[in-house]
């Protein structure tokens, strides 16, 4: 597909497929990004019922691997902040694992219990990878490996999983130097770019899907013009 790319103040926005943009993208402080993350096949029929298997998310899995090698040219050396889900991380962590010096998971507490019946959804996690040239904080703050923040709520959400920019903001200003680079290779509506301009950093972000790009074009541009 053919690329566009737009600049709006200190923001460079992309649309196009990430596997073909991320190695033209140059050296990025960090990235911090939302990946989309399937779950496990489930087959449901009145007389059959078909068992999981670890080969549901083998296509996740490929799709990961490659994707996390790209980003690896651009970052291996720094930080890469991926979020997702207890089935999801079976398929994340080894990629990541394997291109970074050091990977541990964040815990998110949404400080609200979910819909269901035991064992009702409050969390989501965060894979956090670094490498030996990362940037480490000097501000004294101690980060625990569990965040306290809640959700953004549904109706004020432009897009189905977006998260609370104060909350990236803080990943941010833990991950990457004043002014820094960050790159979100899956920016969703531009939630990482508000992030960004909270935390004093540039930002790139490249999305695929033309409705959440132009609504992040939207987004950022009404926040430019707010700021004169």
């Amino acid at each position: 597909m053919q690329l566009q790319a737009i600049t709006i103040g200190s923001a460079r926005l992309i649309r196009g497929d990430c596997r073909e943009v991320i190695p033209g993208l140059g050296l990025a402080d960090a990235v911090l990004t939302d990946p989309p993350f399937f779950t496990p096949a489930v087959h449901y029929q009145a007389r059959v019922e078909y068992q999981r298997t670890w080969a549901d998310l083998s296509i996740l899995s490929h799709w990961w691997a490659d994707i996390a090698a790209r980003l690896a040219g651009i970052c291996g050396g720094t930080h890469c902040l991926v979020f997702c889900n207890a089935d999801s991380f079976a398929a994340f962590y080894p990629a990541m694992f394997n291109h970074w010096r050091k990977t541990v998971a964040l815990g998110w507490d949404k400080c609200h219990v979910g819909l269901g019946r035991i064992w009702r959804h409050q969390h989501e996690l965060i894979i956090a990878a670094r490498g030996k040239n990362a940037y480490h904080p000097t501000d004294g703050i101690l980060r625990a490996d569990v965040l306290r923040c809640k959700a953004t709520r549904p109706a004020s959400r432009v897009h189905p999983v977006e998260k609370p920019a104060d909350m990236l903001a803080a990943l941010i200003e833990a991950i990457s130097p004043p002014g820094g680079i960050i790159v979100d290779p899956f920016m969703g509506s531009g939630t990482t770019r508000e992030a960004c301009a909270l935390s004093g950093r540039r930002f790139i972000g490249v999305e695929f899907a033309p409705r959440y790009f132009d609504r992040a074009c939207d987004r950022i541009s009404a926040a430019q013009a707010t700021q004169g």
